[in-house]
């Protein structure tokens, strides 16, 4: 289905004099308040302005937005090499711009020659995202925060929850001044704004997650303004936002699946011997907050093999609770060598520590990331993904593929598709998304599992687009690595391209832990 998602949700924004498009004025640079954490030398680096923007492209005269920007300048002196200015547009959900770019900057420094010749010859940019009112009575989210959480098994009952608490976050968030004015169509503008008021006749670009899919349009729409592009870790640029939600499903299911692999495979060493359809069983007799927190958490052996220690414990009556499950791992003996018992033991502590933000079982399944997210910053997150696609006109279409997916893939989760059922009845302002045509040589970054935008994106991106190029982190289980600690070559290939843009030559390269 080619239907057709909080980066960093931060700025103020105004409503002030009328603005026409044309006019763009340069920006007035000053010193940042607070760039906390930040070593001196990028620190004197930062400095902040504001980039006033249509709230509405097609009637410019209607009122502007004020978006924060922030730069940290390239660190070569007067006469050096300078390659011009790179545009951050991030995954959603991260950290605040003030931290984020000098955050960014300063990592570059900790990195290979390439990376410092990044910091040497690059601006790196980032602009603040437009963002729901989130006040004044138009916080929807919270509007809806009355309505009974749906469970996550997915039966009639949790369907007429579901329902309910979609229609009412669908509803409230219209009334929001801002539902119909962000998304990814006035991000490219705000965008393409933010690079005349930069004076730069062409910007390079590094998005992650759902920022690569975003600056793959944005590179399809201003092919000439753009330079080197590197997309970490990002969405099929080719499919819909939905497509995006249901591949986080499906990886969910594998990585499962490979689990259940790794343990039954090595029976003497975590004792484990049992078949894989008892162990979906036993982990579908979990409290449901349980299943919702470890889903996304099991990913080897040792995850499961301490999920289903603690799921025993719990047969016995342990009840499921961070002290009660600690004080049964303590006492169990997990795996028959001192390694693998500490590295279950780890696994289990992570787990019980994920339960501390499982209380409402992600109901609106935007994942982990989304935990410290406030309101507003949901219901942008909502306005985004609802605006960006075609998702149909059927609530219940999505409930029905989430027990579909949920037969694919047991002992998964499936609260993405949820967004489903609150778009369904959102009015999709800007319609389906094509596949972008994409003229210009890019590279992209990928870890082998990566939940939050799997592999499969990627490798489904590089078929339709012959001037890509492809590099995996073998084996690694994590979410943008183009500066992992543990992807050494995935770092040299996208420093080195960032620094000079030398692409790979293959189409495809294969960067293995342990052999770089």
């Amino acid at each position: 289905m080619k239907a057709f998602s909080r980066s960093l949700i931060v700025g103020a924004m105004a409503v002030s004099c009328p603005l026409s498009a044309e006019s763009v004025a340069p920006l007035v640079w000053t010193t940042c308040s607070a760039v906390g954490g930040t070593p001196t030398d990028v620190a004197l680096r930062t400095e902040c302005a504001t980039l006033a923007v249509p709230r509405d492209y097609a009637h410019p005269s209607a009122g502007t937005l004020n978006l924060d920007v922030i730069r940290v300048t390239a660190k070569a002196g007067r006469g050096e090499r300078h390659d011009g200015t790179l545009f951050l547009e991030p995954d959603e959900f991260g950290a605040p711009l003030t931290e984020a770019i000098p955050a960014v900057a300063s990592r570059w420094l900790e990195g290979d020659d390439h990376w410092r010749n990044v910091s040497n010859r690059l601006d790196l940019v980032g602009l603040a995202q437009r963002r729901m009112k989130g006040g004044g009575g138009h916080d929807c989210v919270a509007a809806a925060s009355t309505i009974p959480r749906p469970g996550i098994d997915l039966t009639e009952g949790d369907a007429a929850a579901a329902g309910s608490l979609a229609l009412a976050v669908a509803t409230a968030c219209q009334n929001d001044p801002m539902a119909s004015h962000i998304g990814t169509s006035p991000r490219i503008e705000d965008i393409e704004r933010l690079r005349d008021a930069l004076g730069r006749n062409t910007l390079h670009l590094l998005g992650a997650g759902r920022g690569g899919w975003v600056l793959a349009r944005y590179a399809e729409r201003h092919p000439d303004r753009v330079g080197r592009m590197l997309l970490d870790g990002s969405w099929d640029v080719d499919g819909s936002v939905a497509e995006a939600m249901e591949l986080r499903i499906s990886e969910r299911g594998r990585a499962f699946r490979r689990a259940i692999a790794a343990l039954r495979d090595a029976p003497d060493r975590y004792d484990w011997r049992i078949e894989a359809a008892d162990i979906h069983a036993r982990f579908a007799r979990l409290p449901a907050p349980l299943r919702a927190a470890w889903s996304p958490s099991i990913v080897d052996a040792p995850h499961l093999a301490a999920a289903l220690a603690m799921a025993r414990g719990i047969d016995a009556g342990v009840a499921p609770e961070p002290a009660a499950l600690h004080g049964h791992l303590t006492a169990t003996r997990l795996a028959a060598t001192e390694a693998d018992d500490r590295a279950v033991r780890k696994a289990g502590s992570a787990l019980i520590a994920a339960l501390g933000g499982a209380n409402d079982l992600d109901a609106y399944g935007f994942g982990a990331r989304a935990n410290d997210a406030g309101t507003a910053a949901l219901a942008t997150a909502f306005a985004a993904r609802c605006n960006d696609g075609y998702w149909g006109r059927s609530p219940r279409y999505w409930h029905d593929r989430a027990r579909e997916l949920r037969e694919l893939w047991p002992s998964t989760t499936g609260e993405e598709l949820f967004q489903g059922q609150v778009c369904s009845q959102w009015p999709g302002v800007f319609g389906p998304s094509g596949v972008p045509v994409l003229t210009r040589p890019f590279l992209m970054v990928h870890a082998e599992y990566d939940a939050e935008a799997p592999l499969r994106g990627a490798a489904l991106t590089l078929q339709t687009h012959d001037k890509a190029r492809l590099v995996v982190a073998r084996g690694l289980v994590a979410h943008e690595v183009s500066l992992h600690p543990e992807a050494a070559c995935v770092s040299a290939a996208a420093g080195r391209y960032l620094a000079d843009g030398v692409l790979p030559d293959a189409m495809v390269t294969n960067c293995v832990q342990g052999a770089e």
